[in-house]
């Protein structure tokens, strides 16, 4: 799979302002759908959580990942742990989770998924927190939660050699990695080819690319040859959750 699947037309600007949110499931959840490969189900989205919410409560697990970055707000999935704004976590498939599924104050949170997330239901769950089913095989690894603001930014040779790169969780066999992009004001040049296919949204500030200006809360998908976002300038400055597909950065 390729991010390109997942747009149309490759860099074409989304505005999440401009995206209807859908109902998801039959707890009060709702997503705004960035993209979506509808071959496989892999999908990137803006999840709402709302005041209260309660979820079904039931340890379960999926066959695919999924990957979170919480924007606000705090939740729980078994009355211990608390995600809160900020917080990066990346859950591989067949890893047990749901016990006690609630929001107290609601939340919005950033999420991608590699396909269609069934619930398989675990009535007996070994564990009250959440934990991996033998032989579960990502080598990118449980990665339970990771403060984005303890993460260092550092210098990344792939990059412009202003921008600042968090990385938060990469595959050591493909090199598919997520990390974020942290553009500083005034900034002007060019982004050098990425290392595979990749999308991007961008959480606050600016990036003029070749052909469009993203904003807050933009998305698109680019290739390899693209560079990300085709960028040349930042007046803002700009920070970007990027997650690039395979490639050896």
């Amino acid at each position: 799979m390729t991010a390109l699947a997942k747009l149309e037309t490759p860099l074409a600007p989304v505005r999440t302002a401009d995206v209807d949110w859908e109902v998801l499931g039959t707890h009060g959840l709702r997503r705004k759908r960035l993209g979506h490969d509808v071959s496989t189900g892999h999908v990137t989205f803006l999840l709402d959580i709302p005041r209260g919410w309660h979820g079904g409560g039931v340890a379960h697990y999926h066959e695919g990942f999924e990957e979170v970055l919480m924007l606000s707000g705090s939740v729980t999935l078994d009355g211990q742990h608390h995600w809160h704004g900020g917080d990066y976590f990346y859950r591989p498939a067949h890893v047990v989770h749901g016990l006690a599924e609630s929001s107290q104050e609601g939340a919005r949170a950033l999420v991608r998924c590699d396909r269609m997330l069934e619930l398989l239901l675990v009535p007996e769950p070994e564990r009250s927190t959440e934990y991996p089913l033998p032989g579960q095989t990502d080598p990118r690894g449980h990665v339970f939660s990771v403060k984005v603001d303890d993460i260092p930014a550092e210098c990344d040779p792939a990059f412009p050699r202003e921008w600042k790169i968090k990385s938060l969780s990469r595959d050591p066999q493909t090199g598919a990695r997520t990390f974020m992009t942290i553009v500083p004001p005034g900034w002007t040049g060019s982004a050098p080819a990425m290392a595979g296919d990749w999308e991007a949204f961008v959480l606050d500030g600016d990036v003029a690319g070749a052909a469009h200006r993203y904003g807050d809360g933009d998305y698109t998908v680019g290739s390899a040859a693209d560079g990300l976002l085709a960028a040349s300038a930042s007046e803002r400055g700009a920070t970007v959750m990027v997650w690039m597909f395979d490639g050896a950065r």
